[in-house]
């Protein structure tokens, strides 16, 4: 279940980012349908924060 902090892969390219992209939720939508992404570059470090809905995203262990 995704849930704040969790380390996601996203599976759509959005806002610049190809799908692919890896990055942590830092903020879940009061309804429920999405969630704003800290998105990170190569090297893990982050750059941008964009909003997915669920099912554009992909839990990383």
């Amino acid at each position: 279940m995704i849930e704040e902090y969790t380390k996601v892969k996203t599976l759509v390219a959005k806002e610049g980012f190809p799908a692919g992209t890896v990055g942590v939720v830092v903020s879940l939508y009061s309804n429920g349908l999405a969630c704003e992404v800290e998105v990170w570059d190569d090297t893990d470090y982050p750059v941008d924060v964009v909003t997915y809905t669920f099912d554009e995203l992909e839990e990383v262990e």
